[in-house]
């Protein structure tokens, strides 16, 4: 790996950290996405038929409030670039 590509990997980390930070206190109370759709249709809520809960439900840890969001979110965001650094290892090494 070449000394610019670490430094960009190091760049993006930092980007991703700085926008999981932010995220919690900017984004909307009331979001005009899938779930507000369906509220204006009247779909029926959703069925818990979960094999296995979530960790996190709606990106948040309940006991620590916008900081759980923010550790939430940060620890999301690194294992999503961990994950894909894997995939590539994996990739790079078959060709």
């Amino acid at each position: 790996m070449d000394k610019t590509d670490k430094y960009l990997i190091i760049v993006a980390v930092v980007i991703c950290i700085i926008i999981s930070c932010l995220s919690p206190f900017i984004a909307s109370g009331d979001p005009d996405g899938l779930e507000k759709s369906a509220e204006d249709a009247n779909v029926p809520e959703e069925i818990e038929t979960a094999v296995v809960e979530s960790p996190f439900p709606d990106y948040t840890f309940e006991p620590l409030g916008s900081i759980g969001e923010v550790g939430v979110l940060i620890l999301g965001a690194l294992l999503t670039l961990i994950c894909g650094y894997g995939v590539a290892q994996i990739v790079k090494r078959r060709s």
